[in-house]
């Protein structure tokens, strides 16, 4: 470019500008140092493809009402996702048996070479040691991962530490000009899958004569890569947890497939109307005074109720032992997936119990969990709620109607998740954390003409 020509008020009548290239093509072939995000697109990408299937039996048990039993099945692949593909590398390169050689008290000669221009390392102190000193907890928590990522992104004379000690700027990350990037370089692809599994029975009468209901029970299972779609969370990190969707190994999907973050094996779902049979044109009382009819009949209930499984949830570590993207699932030795449930310990609501607590334990360091993603199930959750409503005529087609609406009628309290990270002080604890509301009740007059 020769933009004083231009600001100058050049014209190309006075001659053609004089162009003196600083790059050559090549020098594009690397892209420069930014402190933002890339997202791109899978060249293989392929659109989503599911199928699915059904059958059902229906029979008219007895007047007006409907037994049904359905099997659904359903199966999805090629599913939207995203990871971030500048993960820390720490196997291939032999930082994971330097890592350990630390954390066991020894010496790593790969630990010399790369801390030996790191600004931290004290005069005479080994590599290893410096590890030990400023990275205890790391070691302590077997994570490997966050530390290969907080020494690849440590930057000295504008250059990182693997550059400065001779290792090349690939060391740890494969997009080192994105490290300065909050979530580095995300792949868009079509990589994640999900099946589904249900069994459905329902008893159904519409609502005729005073009277309508509906039973339903599922038994299903869900189970998935990823719960939830990218377009707006691209990528969730840390221990949040939406993350266990977020690839574990951006090689091996298959690391993630566990029950679905939405998955309940068991609900119940019960819905009731019921015009009491009293009064004028009832079966009892039908043929009641304008005065006897006003007090008794008019009357309706109406009710909803829905019992159903806690939904899976994942605990975590608190540590980076196999990514630095995700934390990784705490291990849990001889436990089920039941584990859990509501007690009280000193007053406040817990959810494991000390002795669970104690079965749960970090990972070794480059290593996964031994029970994964959406082990285990949060508590479940019930609610009832109720409707009572009395119309009275007051003038041929005219009405006058009272009701009461109550949600959560019985003010049970259906907790929501524990603390789920393992090393929290907190872990287990639910304390006033709750998926429903507390009872409300309205009161309603209206009038009809």
């Amino acid at each position: 470019m020769n933009t004083s020509y231009g600001q100058a008020g050049g014209r190309l009548r006075d001659g053609l500008p004089s162009l003196a290239p600083t790059v050559s093509p090549k020098d594009f072939l690397q892209p420069a140092v930014s402190g933002n995000s890339a997202r791109v697109v899978d060249p293989e990408f392929q659109s989503p493809l599911t199928h699915g299937w059904a059958i059902s039996y229906q029979r008219e048990v007895w007047g007006g009402t409907m037994l049904e039993v359905a099997y659904i099945g359903r199966r999805a692949q090629h599913l939207f996702g995203a990871y971030n593909v500048n993960q820390a590398e720490y196997a291939s390169n032999g930082f994971l048996s330097a890592f350990n050689a630390a954390k066991n008290g020894g010496e790593s000669a790969l630990l010399d070479q790369l801390l030996g221009p790191d600004t931290r390392r004290n005069p005479g102190e080994t590599g290893a040691a410096m590890l030990r000193r400023l990275f205890a907890a790391n070691l302590q928590l077997n994570a490997v991962a966050a530390t290969a990522a907080s020494l690849g992104t440590r930057i000295q004379s504008g250059k990182t530490l693997p550059e400065l000690a001779g290792l090349g700027s690939y060391f740890f990350f494969p997009y080192p000009q994105f490290l300065n990037s909050p979530t580095g370089v995300v792949v868009i692809d079509s990589n994640d899958y999900s099946r589904y599994h249900a069994l459905e029975t329902k008893l159904e009468r519409r609502y005729g004569n005073g009277l309508g209901y509906f039973v339903g029970y599922t038994l299903s299972r869900s189970k998935d890569t990823r719960s939830y779609d990218p377009a707006f969370t691209v990528v969730s990190t840390a221990n949040n947890q939406s993350a266990s969707s977020t690839p574990f190994n951006v090689h091996d999907r298959s690391l993630n497939y566990a029950l679905s973050d939405f998955d309940r094996t068991h609900v119940f779902q019960g819905q009731i109307v019921w015009g009491l049979p009293f009064g004028r044109g009832r079966h009892y009382m039908s043929a009641a005074s304008p005065a006897v009819d006003a007090i008794c009949g008019g009357w309706q209930l109406a009710s909803q109720v829905v019992v159903e499984s806690g939904r899976p949830m994942t605990v975590y570590s608190g540590s980076n032992t196999f990514s630095n993207v995700v934390q990784t699932p705490s291990n849990c030795n001889d436990c089920s997936g039941s584990l859990g449930s509501l007690h009280e310990e000193g007053g406040i609501v817990f959810y494991f119990s000390p002795d669970e607590r104690a079965k749960f334990s970090n990972p070794d360091a480059g290593q996964f969990s031994n029970v994964g993603r959406n082990f285990f199930r949060g508590p479940m959750f019930s609610n009832v709620n109720l409707t009572v409503s009395k119309r009275t005529r007051v003038l041929g087609q005219q009405s006058l109607e009272f009701r009461v609406d109550a949600t959560n009628v019985l003010n049970h309290a259906s907790f929501g998740f524990p603390t789920l990270t393992m090393t929290s002080a907190t872990f287990g604890r639910i304390f006033n954390s709750v998926a429903s509301s507390s009872r409300q009740i309205q009161l309603g007059v209206k009038y009809s003409f």
